[in-house]
């Protein structure tokens, strides 16, 4: 049965949404604000874009979009720039096109052009595999032969539980 709300309950909804998400709102704007750098970085437009989406995504609160975000932000980047010096429809050194290229295929690829330093590929690939990986790629609580559940894994479960108790 479809439920149609009045102006006032949808108001209700937006002013509840609001206040859960205020907290730490401000001092997240002020940080934003001081890291903010008025010079142009050279990033194409879809990686500019999912830049500032993630920046919206933390400021508003919404840190597992801000994850998502921001490695779709560096993907674009690296993706970006192959795309220039490949040229659309290149392939990259692994013999993948860039447009099929994973995130750690482009990372990779970097790393062997010397175009990433080794501090920057440790925190992609840290980005990758233990802050993003685990809310993407989410899989159902798995029960081995013995009964017992492996919550270190990915799982609905876990996931459910970071994003209601994140300490």
């Amino acid at each position: 049965m479809k439920h149609h709300y009045t102006k006032s309950e949808i108001q209700k909804f937006i002013r509840e949404a609001d206040n859960r998400s205020y907290s730490g709102r401000v001092e997240r704007l002020k940080f934003l604000l001081s890291i903010e750098n008025q010079s142009s970085f050279p990033a194409s437009a879809l990686a500019s874009e999912y830049y500032e989406e993630a920046r919206l995504c933390w400021y508003v609160g919404a840190f597992v979009a801000t994850i998502a975000m921001v490695q779709l932000a560096f993907e674009e980047l690296l993706r970006s720039h192959y795309r220039v010096a490949k040229g659309v429809g290149g392939k990259l050194n692994c013999g993948i096109k860039v447009d099929q290229a994973s995130f750690s295929n482009l990372i990779d690829e970097a790393t062997n052009d010397k175009w990433i330093l080794e501090e920057e590929v440790k925190s992609l690939h840290n980005l990758r595999k233990n802050v993003r990986n685990p809310y993407i790629h989410v899989k159902d609580v798995k029960v081995n032969d013995y009964g017992k559940t492996n919550l270190k894994k990915p799982n609905f479960l876990y996931n459910i539980l970071k994003l209601k108790h994140p300490k």
